[in-house]
């Protein structure tokens, strides 16, 4: 039996330092932990979502092959009054493949 193969994580995988790609290991290991592995999600959430009272920033990759910005957006949907921003040339991690432009989105929404 032929197992599906997995797309990369990252916009141009082949462009980032050895190192990044460890951090990204590790961080999707500990993800793994904390999202209930395999299924890495959660039936209730949509329900809590709603009953948020703070500000949200949803930021999403243009190229993620993972979870796609259409997912993105209708997160960002279910959330009362988030914004949904997108990261140009960036896929399911931005703030590793475009910090620059991922954190000025984080300091226009945190710093208006």
């Amino acid at each position: 039996m032929l197992l599906p193969r997995r797309r990369p994580l990252l916009h141009r995988p082949r462009q980032c330092a050895p190192e990044q790609l460890a951090r990204q290991r590790a961080n999707m290991e500990t993800l793994r932990v904390l999202a209930a592995d395999p299924y890495m999600h959660d039936p209730a959430l949509l329900a809590r979502l709603a009953t948020l009272q703070i500000p949200v920033l949803v930021i999403w990759g243009d190229s993620d092959r993972i979870v796609t910005p259409a997912y993105g957006a209708a997160f960002a949907a279910a959330l009362p009054g988030a914004r949904f921003e997108i990261v140009e040339r960036a896929g399911h991690l931005p703030q590793i493949e475009q910090p620059a432009a991922t954190f000025a989105l984080i300091d226009g929404f945190a710093l208006p």
